[in-house]
Protein backbone atom coordinates (compact mmCIF):
# COMPACT_ATOMS: atom_id res chain seq x y z
CA UNK A 1 0.00 0.00 0.00
CA UNK A 2 1.21 3.10 -1.13
CA UNK A 3 2.20 5.41 1.69
CA UNK A 4 -0.09 8.84 1.40
CA UNK A 5 0.81 12.58 1.90
CA UNK A 6 -2.08 14.82 3.85
CA UNK A 7 -3.22 17.86 2.24
CA UNK A 8 -3.88 20.57 4.88
CA UNK A 9 -1.09 23.36 3.14
CA UNK A 10 1.29 21.12 2.71
CA UNK A 11 2.66 18.82 1.68
CA UNK A 12 8.42 14.33 -19.97
CA UNK A 13 8.13 16.90 -22.67
CA UNK A 14 9.21 17.77 -19.24
CA UNK A 15 13.23 18.69 -18.96
CA UNK A 16 16.46 19.61 -16.48
CA UNK A 17 19.14 20.50 -17.89
CA UNK A 18 21.56 19.15 -15.66
CA UNK A 19 25.12 20.16 -13.72
CA UNK A 20 27.66 20.36 -16.88
CA UNK A 21 29.75 17.27 -15.29
CA UNK A 22 26.71 15.08 -15.80
CA UNK A 23 25.35 16.05 -18.88
CA UNK A 24 21.53 15.71 -19.95
CA UNK A 25 18.92 14.47 -17.47
CA UNK A 26 15.74 12.77 -18.52
CA UNK A 27 13.29 12.06 -15.56
CA UNK A 28 10.20 10.00 -15.11
CA UNK A 29 7.58 9.05 -12.69
CA UNK A 30 7.87 5.07 -11.18
CA UNK A 31 6.20 3.55 -8.71
CA UNK A 32 7.48 0.43 -7.23
CA UNK A 33 5.27 -0.24 -4.11
CA UNK A 34 4.28 -3.57 -3.77
CA UNK A 35 2.35 -4.92 -6.40
CA UNK A 36 3.29 -2.32 -8.72
CA UNK A 37 5.77 -2.91 -11.35
CA UNK A 38 7.91 -0.12 -13.39
CA UNK A 39 10.33 -0.85 -16.17
CA UNK A 40 12.42 1.48 -17.74
CA UNK A 41 13.45 1.04 -21.24
CA UNK A 42 16.78 3.34 -22.18
CA UNK A 43 17.41 3.96 -25.88
CA UNK A 44 20.71 5.46 -27.58
CA UNK A 45 19.15 8.03 -29.78
CA UNK A 46 22.85 8.35 -31.31
CA UNK A 47 25.32 6.07 -32.85
CA UNK A 48 28.12 6.74 -30.27
CA UNK A 49 27.75 4.92 -27.40
CA UNK A 50 26.97 6.63 -24.05
CA UNK A 51 26.56 5.78 -20.12
CA UNK A 52 23.62 6.39 -18.47
CA UNK A 53 23.42 6.72 -14.28
CA UNK A 54 19.66 6.14 -13.74
CA UNK A 55 18.62 6.86 -9.73
CA UNK A 56 15.00 5.88 -8.23
CA UNK A 57 13.97 7.94 -5.80
CA UNK A 58 11.17 6.93 -3.09
CA UNK A 59 8.47 9.67 -2.36
CA UNK A 60 10.51 11.18 0.60
CA UNK A 61 13.29 12.24 -1.67
CA UNK A 62 15.67 9.05 -0.43
CA UNK A 63 17.63 7.35 -3.24
CA UNK A 64 16.18 2.94 -3.76
CA UNK A 65 17.88 2.12 -6.57
CA UNK A 66 20.40 2.74 -8.81
CA UNK A 67 22.36 1.53 -11.87
CA UNK A 68 24.47 2.17 -14.81
CA UNK A 69 23.57 1.14 -18.20
CA UNK A 70 26.25 1.38 -21.20
CA UNK A 71 24.77 1.82 -24.43
CA UNK A 72 25.87 1.02 -27.84
CA UNK A 73 24.85 3.36 -31.03
CA UNK A 74 21.30 2.99 -31.22
CA UNK A 75 20.98 -0.01 -28.34
CA UNK A 76 18.41 -0.19 -25.93
CA UNK A 77 18.08 -1.94 -22.24
CA UNK A 78 15.13 -2.50 -20.38
CA UNK A 79 15.35 -2.15 -16.69
CA UNK A 80 12.89 -3.64 -14.01
CA UNK A 81 13.02 -1.42 -10.80
CA UNK A 82 11.88 -3.90 -9.11
CA UNK A 83 14.66 -6.30 -9.22
CA UNK A 84 16.61 -3.27 -7.92
CA UNK A 85 14.33 -1.97 -4.86
CA UNK A 86 15.12 -3.84 -1.69
CA UNK A 87 12.29 -3.15 -0.28
CA UNK A 88 8.82 -2.12 -1.47
CA UNK A 89 7.61 -0.02 1.11
CA UNK A 90 4.87 2.41 1.03
CA UNK A 91 7.16 4.96 0.35
CA UNK A 92 8.61 3.26 -3.24
CA UNK A 93 7.39 5.73 -5.59
CA UNK A 94 7.96 9.15 -7.57
CA UNK A 95 11.04 10.14 -9.03
CA UNK A 96 13.19 7.99 -11.27
CA UNK A 97 16.26 10.15 -13.09
CA UNK A 98 18.39 8.79 -16.05
CA UNK A 99 21.46 11.00 -16.80
CA UNK A 100 23.96 11.21 -19.24
CA UNK A 101 26.53 13.36 -21.64
CA UNK A 102 25.32 11.74 -24.88
CA UNK A 103 21.32 11.64 -26.37
CA UNK A 104 19.01 9.02 -25.27
CA UNK A 105 14.82 8.03 -25.16
CA UNK A 106 13.13 7.03 -21.86
CA UNK A 107 10.04 4.82 -21.65
CA UNK A 108 8.23 4.42 -18.49
CA UNK A 109 6.11 1.10 -18.22
CA UNK A 110 4.25 1.08 -14.54
CA UNK A 111 1.97 -1.77 -14.79
CA UNK A 112 0.02 -3.76 -11.25
CA UNK A 113 0.39 -7.16 -10.51
CA UNK A 114 2.17 -7.89 -14.03
CA UNK A 115 -0.34 -6.08 -15.93
CA UNK A 116 0.79 -3.19 -17.93
CA UNK A 117 -1.33 0.14 -17.44
CA UNK A 118 0.80 3.14 -18.78
CA UNK A 119 3.82 3.51 -21.16
CA UNK A 120 5.17 7.23 -20.82
CA UNK A 121 7.81 7.91 -23.67
CA UNK A 122 10.00 10.94 -23.25
CA UNK A 123 13.11 12.28 -25.10
CA UNK A 124 13.65 15.78 -23.99
CA UNK A 125 16.11 16.93 -21.14
CA UNK A 126 14.41 18.43 -17.96
CA UNK A 127 14.42 22.15 -17.95
CA UNK A 128 15.62 24.18 -15.38
CA UNK A 129 12.46 27.31 -14.32
CA UNK A 130 14.82 29.65 -15.03
CA UNK A 131 14.91 28.62 -18.66
CA UNK A 132 11.66 30.96 -19.61
CA UNK A 133 11.32 34.25 -18.01
CA UNK A 134 7.74 33.97 -16.75
CA UNK A 135 5.48 33.78 -13.98
CA UNK A 136 4.89 30.46 -13.54
CA UNK A 137 4.84 26.96 -15.06
CA UNK A 138 0.98 25.53 -15.56
CA UNK A 139 -0.08 21.50 -16.04
CA UNK A 140 -3.30 20.62 -16.85
CA UNK A 141 -5.19 17.31 -16.93
CA UNK A 142 -8.54 15.89 -16.97
CA UNK A 143 -10.42 14.42 -13.71
CA UNK A 144 -13.62 12.52 -12.68
CA UNK A 145 -15.30 12.29 -9.52
CA UNK A 146 -18.47 10.54 -10.12
CA UNK A 147 -19.84 7.06 -8.37
CA UNK A 148 -18.00 5.29 -11.39
CA UNK A 149 -14.70 6.81 -11.60
CA UNK A 150 -12.64 8.47 -9.31
CA UNK A 151 -9.13 10.58 -9.83
CA UNK A 152 -5.91 10.79 -7.83
CA UNK A 153 -3.16 13.12 -8.03
CA UNK A 154 0.54 12.42 -7.82
CA UNK A 155 3.39 15.73 -7.93
CA UNK A 156 6.57 15.07 -8.42
CA UNK A 157 9.51 17.36 -7.55
CA UNK A 158 12.46 16.78 -10.03
CA UNK A 159 14.80 19.47 -9.04
CA UNK A 160 17.34 20.10 -6.19
CA UNK A 161 15.66 23.11 -4.75
CA UNK A 162 11.77 23.49 -3.21
CA UNK A 163 9.08 24.08 -5.19
CA UNK A 164 5.59 25.53 -4.53
CA UNK A 165 2.55 26.08 -6.36
CA UNK A 166 -1.21 25.69 -6.57
CA UNK A 167 -3.60 22.80 -7.16
CA UNK A 168 -7.08 24.43 -9.00
CA UNK A 169 -9.94 22.35 -9.80
CA UNK A 170 -13.03 23.23 -11.70
CA UNK A 171 -15.98 21.28 -12.80
CA UNK A 172 -17.47 20.59 -16.58
CA UNK A 173 -19.32 24.32 -16.07
CA UNK A 174 -15.67 26.11 -15.53
CA UNK A 175 -16.79 26.55 -11.62
CA UNK A 176 -13.74 26.80 -9.14
CA UNK A 177 -14.14 23.67 -6.89
CA UNK A 178 -10.86 23.89 -4.61
CA UNK A 179 -7.50 25.59 -4.71
CA UNK A 180 -5.10 23.31 -3.00
CA UNK A 181 -1.05 24.82 -1.88
CA UNK A 182 1.12 22.64 -2.12
CA UNK A 183 5.41 22.57 -1.21
CA UNK A 184 7.74 20.10 -2.39
CA UNK A 185 11.02 19.45 -0.87
CA UNK A 186 13.63 18.57 -3.48
CA UNK A 187 12.85 15.52 -5.40
CA UNK A 188 10.23 14.55 -3.47
CA UNK A 189 6.92 13.33 -4.57
CA UNK A 190 2.96 14.27 -3.00
CA UNK A 191 -0.47 12.37 -3.28
CA UNK A 192 -3.97 13.75 -2.95
CA UNK A 193 -7.07 11.98 -3.53
CA UNK A 194 -9.90 14.18 -5.38
CA UNK A 195 -12.62 11.97 -3.39
CA UNK A 196 -11.01 13.46 0.07
CA UNK A 197 -11.50 16.71 -0.84
CA UNK A 198 -14.25 16.92 -2.98
CA UNK A 199 -17.71 16.31 -3.19
CA UNK A 200 -18.50 13.45 -5.95
CA UNK A 201 -21.45 13.88 -7.92
CA UNK A 202 -22.47 12.87 -11.90
CA UNK A 203 -21.27 16.06 -12.58
CA UNK A 204 -18.33 16.08 -10.76
CA UNK A 205 -15.35 16.03 -13.48
CA UNK A 206 -13.50 18.46 -15.38
CA UNK A 207 -10.16 20.40 -15.09
CA UNK A 208 -7.26 19.98 -12.81
CA UNK A 209 -5.07 22.92 -13.22
CA UNK A 210 -1.79 23.21 -11.78
CA UNK A 211 0.12 26.51 -11.17
CA UNK A 212 4.25 25.83 -10.15
CA UNK A 213 7.24 27.80 -9.88
CA UNK A 214 8.96 25.17 -11.37
CA UNK A 215 8.09 22.83 -14.00
CA UNK A 216 7.46 19.40 -12.17
CA UNK A 217 5.64 16.38 -12.99
CA UNK A 218 1.86 15.86 -12.91
CA UNK A 219 0.83 11.89 -12.79
CA UNK A 220 -2.99 11.31 -12.90
CA UNK A 221 -3.99 8.09 -11.62
CA UNK A 222 -7.57 7.46 -12.95
CA UNK A 223 -9.70 4.22 -10.85
CA UNK A 224 -12.64 2.53 -11.38
CA UNK A 225 -16.01 2.32 -9.04
CA UNK A 226 -14.96 -0.54 -6.80
CA UNK A 227 -11.10 1.59 -6.54
CA UNK A 228 -9.00 -0.29 -8.78
CA UNK A 229 -6.64 1.33 -10.75
CA UNK A 230 -7.24 1.45 -14.64
CA UNK A 231 -5.16 3.82 -16.37
CA UNK A 232 -1.92 6.40 -15.36
CA UNK A 233 -0.98 9.45 -17.40
CA UNK A 234 2.13 11.02 -16.75
CA UNK A 235 1.78 14.62 -17.89
CA UNK A 236 5.06 15.27 -20.03
CA UNK A 237 4.11 19.19 -20.83
CA UNK A 238 3.37 22.85 -19.24
CA UNK A 239 1.97 25.36 -20.62
CA UNK A 240 3.64 29.22 -19.52
CA UNK A 241 2.23 32.48 -18.15
CA UNK A 242 4.48 35.58 -19.41
CA UNK A 243 4.82 37.98 -16.55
Amino acid sequence: MRSRSVWSVLILALCVVAPPALGRTYVAYHDSTEGHNTALVLTNVANESVSVEVIAYDSAGTPIASTEVNLSGFASEAIFLEELVEEASGLAWGLVSAETEGRIALASWVGVDGAWLSIENTSVPLTLPETYDVSGYWITTNYANTASRSTALSLVNPFDAQAAGKIYVYNAEGEAQAALPFELEPRTSAFVLLSEELDMGSTMWGMVDVSCDAPILLVAEYLDAAGNLIDIDVVTSFYLVVP
